[in-house]
């Protein structure tokens, strides 16, 4: 990427291809089901790649690609989006995941590791950053025991001009405390969903103790239907109510949310405004089957329009 660019979204999510699997209920140890299969899509940490691209903003992936069938797909849906690959391919390929998807929408998960756990610091040093730049990181790609070394090494060193987005997610237990604290403090932007973010004041003892680990994030707890709860930096919480629409598959539903987010503060909105639109694009994903549907920027105000 030239350093004559424009502010770029840059994702150092792990990407996997995703095979979702809709089941009436999870079988018991030895048991069998029947399930419905929608095939073989792109997830992991695309979706929220793929929502940014989707607003009409630079999105850049800096996750490990390889050279299989896998790999192949993943590059289809890049070209499709306009997402660059900012990191050098790896001979092999990029795992799966199984989701087990039940009624209403709640998914279980079975993973299998290929390169997509091997970023290279190298790679990561070797992109050009420009003022105004978001970077994002999530809990699995910090917690994992192959990649957090280069990850958060090369999240650590990002300059001051350049946005830090944290989204820990289930596995924020597993990430070391010493650690844990250190991304906190360089934080731009913290979100989780309302579960997640309750563990991570349990964990750090109280809720103004999480305040002060994060002294320039805006912190966003997304509740679901409900919509979101903005805490800023400096000032009180702002609730930012959500949409209600009928739910086929959860997946990918947070990323979303995440993407469009900080894509509407990219395009200059203010964090309200943005928050509504994220509200509204991860009541639309829900609605749809899939890991990566995040709604196109033009749906998104047709959406609102109709509300």
């Amino acid at each position: 990427m030239s350093v004559l660019r424009p502010a770029c979204f840059i994702s150092t999510g792990s990407v996997l291809i995703d095979l979702p699997l809709r089941v009436d209920h999870i079988p018991a140890p030895g048991g069998a089901i029947t399930a419905v299969s929608s095939g073989p899509t792109v997830g992991g940490g695309y979706t929220v790649v793929s929502a940014v691209a989707r607003q009409g903003v630079p999105a850049a992936l800096a996750a490990t690609l390889g050279t299989g069938p896998n790999s192949a797909q993943v590059r289809e849906s890049m070209q499709a989006d306009g997402v660059e690959l900012v990191v050098e391919e790896l001979v092999g390929d990029i795992g799966t995941c199984i989701t087990l998807i039940e009624p209403p929408g709640r998914r279980t998960f079975i993973t299998t590791e290929g390169v997509e756990a091997e970023p290279q610091i190298e790679d990561l040093d070797r992109i050009e950053l420009v003022p105004g730049d978001w970077i994002y990181a999530t809990g699995y790609d910090l917690a994992h025991p192959s990649s957090s070394a280069a990850i958060s090494q090369w999240l650590l060193r990002l300059p001051e001009h350049v946005g830090l987005i944290l989204d820990l997610g289930p596995v924020e237990a597993e990430i070391p405390d010493d650690l844990l604290r250190r991304l906190l403090e360089r934080a731009t932007l913290l979100t989780g969903n309302d579960l997640e973010i309750n563990h991570l004041i349990q964990r750090l003892g109280g809720a103004d103790e999480l305040r002060e680990a994060t002294p320039r994030a805006l912190i966003v707890r997304r509740t679901g239907v409900h919509g979101c709860v903005l805490w800023p930096a400096v000032g009180d919480r702002i609730e930012v109510p959500g949409f209600a629409r009928e739910v086929l598959d959860t997946t990918g539903a947070g990323d979303t949310h995440t993407g469009v987010l900080v894509a509407s503060l990219m395009d200059g909105m203010d964090v309200v405004t943005a928050a509504r639109r994220a509200n509204a694009a991860a009541a639309e994903a829900v609605s749809r089957l899939g890991p990566a549907r995040a709604p196109r920027r033009d749906e998104i105000d047709a959406f609102l329009a109709e509300v």
